[in-house]
């Protein structure tokens, strides 16, 4: 059976079934909603602007209306297709992220674009407020609006905020389009109203310097205003419905995208080890469906050997488990050079305050022979895991499998102890998540050249400004001077874990297929897999819990309040240790009759301690 997996064509690969669905996806957008869309767009404008013709220049100027809008959506859902990605770019502060978004290959891309199609829009709605008709003093300010204002303030917004990154909840493994995009509908309005508001403060200014005026009159400028906020109402509402139709999730026709082969798991397995991040994200929201659904016979054949080949499960662990220890690598990586950085400081100029983390490396302060945490390592601990809650807050830390919405216990996680309480559940979790590399398109070789072109002007810049740094992946973790400077936890987390949803599956994943193996396959390979699984556990819970009680702010100049929001890491912490409490729960007595680690028997003995 593996021979037969390992000769399989890529064309049967989970990559391949998901490019086409993509495909499907995206022509589903092109064809039926846009043109939808455009047709009543190109109604309504067509009926404002009849006054000015008769009923066959109407029915004319409706089909131009309607090519030029339908043609501005499809651009800019073509370009979106191409520089689509889902993992975070990886800054780890505010400067190099304003840096790297606008000096880029693709802001310039996505400038053109946007005037292209303020372009198009405006001539389709333009004749509907009779600004055809302008004068010559006033037509040149709606050029100046049109061509230059316009598209760059979206292109400005669109890149910081770097709106190309596709969105994905932690325990959400689909969303259907239509509710998707009704969810922002109201939110879409109030963006496409501050950023005409903006305007108001914007061009004035810009007025002056380029045409020597601060005012053209109230009338004009109210047009302009309104002919502003329809513009940017057009690209909101084109960006929402790629996102929406990109970002459905792991079901097709309300089936797993593996279903469409009859080998099923092999099939998602190829999709595991994929290295494009967007078939990988979505293989490992598959599995997560697969293991926390309602319907068993969703899982047959993974914990049935008879239905598949035995190393099915072997090598499903083995992805789930490789993806979290490569996030606490990372993690534990950032730590030691933190320590090392502050090591070399302190003994150069010491500070008071900068030996809040030491030797992280060679003192195992989780779980050694020190069961009390060390108050100078993290003075707001008490004794308790690393970023963990408090023994009266243990129930609530609880994650369940869903039986009926496939996710996990209502979007309750434990919430760190330094979290605002108050503060909703559904704004903590709601975690969104975003490739360079395009799932069912090619970049140009043009675009092609120019980024790479691009790419190395950067880095001749970064060497110049910030010799100390080498731009490449072996040392992404160096803290530089201008981290220690600018350091964030929330921007560092995204840096060194750019794919949290990965990681966040895999660990509901293992959780949700070894709980229901008790029950459905209570002799086979997954239940004797329980021991690994915690020991991993119990490593992610030790390393993210460090970054977790971890306080950058003693030990740097700057005056920064800590972050209330929970970062990427703190957020895997609580889904960690949730897993590991859950596990230990359902086995219970079952753990007896299984060699655990000693440090896992540590941790086991705390979490039944605390629900005791």
């Amino acid at each position: 059976m593996m021979e037969r997996f390992s000769n399989y064509s890529p064309r049967y690969s989970y990559n391949a079934i998901f490019s086409d669905v993509c495909k499907a996806r995206f022509n589903h957008l092109a064809m039926r909603l846009f043109v939808i869309l455009v047709i009543m767009e190109a109604s309504i404008f067509t009926i404002l602007s009849k006054s000015y013709y008769s009923t066959l220049e109407s029915l004319f100027l409706f089909l131009i209306k309607f090519i030029l809008l339908y043609f501005a959506s499809l651009s800019i859902s073509i370009i979106r297709k191409n520089y689509l990605h889902v993992q975070f770019k990886g800054y780890s502060n505010v400067i190099t992220h304003v840096l790297g978004q606008l000096f880029s290959l693709r802001t310039i891309v996505y400038q053109l674009l946007h005037v292209f199609c303020s372009v198009l829009i405006s001539l389709a709605i333009g004749e509907s407020f009779g600004l055809s008709y302008l004068s010559a003093n006033l037509l040149n300010y709606y050029r100046i609006y049109i061509w230059f204002i316009i598209p760059t303030i979206y292109t400005v917004q669109h890149s910081m905020f770097d709106l190309d990154r596709l969105s994905f909840t932690f325990e959400s493994q689909f969303e259907p389009p239509q509710q998707f995009i009704a969810l922002r509908i109201y939110r879409m309005i109030v963006k496409c109203s501050m950023l005409t508001v903006s305007l108001m403060f914007l061009t004035p200014i810009i007025f002056y310097f380029l045409a020597g005026s601060f005012f053209i009159g109230f009338l004009p400028q109210f047009e302009l205003y309104l002919v502003s906020f329809l513009v940017f109402l057009h690209f909101e509402f084109v960006n929402i419905a790629f996102n929406a139709h990109m970002s459905i999730g792991c079901l097709h026709k309300g089936k797993p995208i593996s279903s469409l082969l009859p080998t099923k798991i092999e099939t998602l397995i190829s999709g595991l080890t994929s290295k494009k991040q967007f078939t990988k994200l979505t293989a490992f929201q598959e599995l997560a469906y697969r293991a926390t659904s309602v319907d068993p016979g969703i899982r047959t054949s993974i914990y049935n050997s008879r239905h598949g080949n035995v190393n099915l499960w072997s090598n499903i662990v083995k992805e789930c488990l490789n993806n979290i220890n490569e996030s606490n690598q990372n993690v534990n990586a950032y730590l030691m050079s933190v320590q090392t950085y502050l090591n070399l400081d302190s003994s150069k100029t010491p500070t008071e305050g900068k030996q809040n983390f030491v030797d992280i490396q060679n003192e195992d302060v989780l779980f050694g022979s020190h069961p009390v945490l060390s108050k100078n390592l993290y003075p707001n601990a008490s004794n308790r895991i690393p970023g963990s809650i408090n023994a009266d807050d243990i129930n609530s830390s609880r994650l369940n499998v869903r039986n009926e919405k496939i996710l996990l216990g209502g979007g309750r996680r434990v919430i760190n102890a330094n979290v605002n309480k108050n503060q909703p559940l559904n704004s903590i979790y709601k975690r969104r998540h975003s490739i360079n590399e395009p799932i069912f398109t090619h970049e140009a070789a043009f675009f092609t050249i120019l980024k790479v072109l691009f790419d190395k002007i950067k880095s001749i810049v970064a060497k110049f400004f910030f010799p100390s740094v080498e731009l490449t992946p072996t040392n992404l973790q160096r803290v530089t001077i201008l981290d220690t400077w600018l350091i964030s936890k929330k921007w560092q987390a995204e840096k060194l874990i750019p794919l949290p949803v990965c990681h966040a599956n895999s660990i509901i994943s293992l959780m949700g297929l070894l709980m229901n193996a008790i029950d459905e396959d209570p002799r086979g390979g997954v239940v004797s897999s329980v021991g690994e699984v915690l020991k991993t556990l119990e490593r992610s819970v030790g390393i993210l819990g460090k970054f977790v009680d971890w306080d950058p702010y003693n030990s740097t100049t700057i005056t920064q309040t800590e972050e209330k929001e929970p970062n990427a890491v703190s957020i895997l912490y609580d889904f960690s240790i949730s897993a590991f409490l859950e596990i230990v729960l359902k086995y219970n007595v079952l753990l007896n009759d299984v060699y655990l680690d000693e440090d896992v028997v540590k941790l086991s003995k705390w979490v039944l301690d605390l629900c005791n």
